[in-house]
């Protein structure tokens, strides 16, 4: 590999690196720290990710149970206004703003990991820039340090490379020699990574013309995205004909897209989407039996409300009914 070729791989941050993924690289970076494991450090970037985003997760599971429970009333509407389609359009905007739903609501949180994974995804590809914090003139002198015939054939995953091919000038203690130091700027300072997690280097990119241990990861990413869009189904229950349609696309692709992008990307991205797909499950599990419950018990309540509202107006006609009864005889009785 040349210095230009080096040079023309090796860039400073834009916008998005700076605002976007240098943050989810001090994330890993802090997480790294804590548990001196890149893989567990994935994982509890995962669940971070997660935990965050609950509220809007939530909001959304609501809507979603209230589409659901309004799915009978969509139902006849779509048989009343087959023929037409303006009218549908405007009674079921009626009924959604009756019931305060939004029927885009629950699509926000499945577009979220991507732009996360996305982020993560540089991250990962440039470890010294974005998770250690080395400038791109820093790297560019590391790489000349430890010579970059070391890199012919080295991509965009130049700086994976560099990272481990560094490991080899960490002493006993775990410091790295002052050839590595010397190469820092001021105020810079750089920590060994090892990208291996039970026996797979999640540095790697799994080869689908190469199979080896690491194609865990892809067949595990596949399975565990049609689990949760399985899981996804199930908890949502009853749905029209053209939901279902979808749900039944997306048990489809998802996997597909998962196992696809698992075999394209560091061995770190498909660990990631593999405990999403997992964090998922449960968080579905849980927030649907919760909101459920209590979406139930509101209806159970109005019903309950509504009947006595109703006894009480039978009560009220029976009474005034016997009053006016009593009146007629009281007028008879006088004459």
């Amino acid at each position: 590999m040349t210095l230009d070729q080096l040079s023309n791989l090796i860039k400073d941050p834009k916008l998005f690196g700076i605002l976007i993924v240098r943050p989810f690289g001090l994330l890993l970076q802090w997480l790294y720290s804590i548990v001196q494991n890149y893989g567990i450090a994935v994982i509890l970037f995962a669940l971070l990710v997660k935990l965050v985003c609950i509220p809007l997760t939530i909001k959304s599971k609501k809507s979603m149970l209230a589409m659901s429970a309004m799915n009978a009333e969509l139902q006849q509407m779509q048989k009343k206004y087959a023929n037409n389609r303006v009218k549908l359009n405007e009674e079921m905007q009626k009924l959604y703003e009756k019931h305060g739903v939004s029927p885009m609501s629950g699509c926000l949180p499945n577009l979220i990991p991507l732009p996360i994974m996305m982020g993560l995804y540089y991250a990962v590809q440039q470890p010294l820039q974005y998770i250690v914090g080395l400038s791109r003139e820093t790297v560019i002198a590391l790489a000349q340090m430890i010579g970059l015939d070391q890199l012919a054939g080295a991509n965009y995953t130049v700086q994976i490379l560099i990272a481990e091919k560094l490991n080899a000038f960490v002493d006993g203690s775990g410091h790295f020699s002052d050839a590595v130091t010397n190469c820092l700027q001021s105020g810079e300072t750089i920590f060994p990574l090892d990208f291996h997690f039970f026996g797979l280097n999640l540095a790697d990119t799994p080869s689908i013309s190469h199979p080896s241990i690491i194609w865990i990861i892809p067949i595990l990413s596949g399975l565990t995205a049609f689990l949760s869009s399985y899981i996804m189904q199930k908890m949502q229950g009853t749905q029209n004909s053209a939901a279902a349609g979808q749900m039944k696309m997306l048990n489809f692709m998802m996997p597909l897209m998962s196992l696809y992008f698992a075999f394209i990307l560091p061995g770190a991205i498909g660990i990631y989407w593999i405990f999403n797909n997992v964090f998922t499950c449960v968080q579905e599990i849980i927030l649907t039996k919760t909101l459920r419950g209590k979406q139930e018990a509101k209806q159970a309540a109005e019903a309950a409300r509504i009947e006595a509202e109703k006894q009480a107006k039978r009560e009220a006609h029976k009474a005034a009914q016997k009053q006016q009864s009593q009146n007629a005889k009281n007028k008879k009785g006088d004459k």
